[in-house]
């Protein structure tokens, strides 16, 4: 069973800035479903997890939209079970998705996610990030994978010159972000801003690292 009913999600997508249609709605519920049903098979996100679907990773996911121009090429790196590409993908059918996932398995649940889905702008790519030439992406987005000094030596180069790279972190993460100056030093990259994004249902606040051209 979806965890928020159709209105409530409805009404978080819109605390959001986002006003989604009944079909992208049912599109969110359906990949909830999928990702509930995989999941006691296979491990795509922590089973404490199987509860929150919708009101935590789906909605943590859109949380990022707001930051992503129209018509963006959008890279996710590390995208685990799909988020946030999955879900970004049906909430911004304008922008172009692309997902790059190491494990094969889990890029088995992609194909068949955006496949049953029918979401036509998104591309599958097993592989690692360092390991591939340049997606020449508009906006990279990362949620919770690897440290921020990691992150950015596998992921810089898949950046256009003048697009922006997203991470999702926890709001105690500005040690963090002070430890990589070097590294933003070596790639010309600065930190552009970070933005604090209380979310809806939980009451989570998500914070992003908002990194561009130095």
């Amino acid at each position: 069973m979806p965890d928020l009913d159709r209105a409530s999600l409805r009404s978080a997508c819109q605390a959001l800035g986002l006003k989604l249609s009944g079909a992208e709605l049912k599109l969110l519920e359906r990949y909830a479903g999928l990702l509930h049903d995989w999941n006691q098979r296979i491990n795509l996100i922590s089973r404490k997890d199987t509860d929150r679907i919708l009101s935590y990773h789906v909605i943590d996911s859109l949380a990022v939209s707001h930051l992503i121009p129209t018509s963006a090429r959008v890279c996710d790196i590390g995208t685990g079970a799909g988020l946030p590409g999955i879900p970004l993908a049906i909430a911004r059918p304008d922008t172009e998705m692309v997902l790059v996932e190491s494990s094969r398995k889990r890029c088995l649940f992609l194909h068949d996610a955006v496949q049953t889905l029918g979401i036509s702008t998104a591309t599958i790519i097993n592989n690692r990030s360092e390991a591939i030439p340049s997606l020449e992406c508009d906006t990279i987005v990362s949620r919770l994978t690897a440290p921020l000094r990691r992150a950015l030596k596998q992921m810089h180069h898949h950046r256009q010159p003048e697009g922006l790279m997203i991470f999702y972190k926890a709001t105690d993460s500005a040690t963090e972000t002070d430890d990589v100056a070097s590294i933003l030093s070596k790639y010309r990259l600065a930190v552009v801003r970070t933005e604090d994004v209380v979310l809806p249902v939980t009451g989570m606040t998500r914070r992003f690292v908002i990194i561009g051209s130095a």
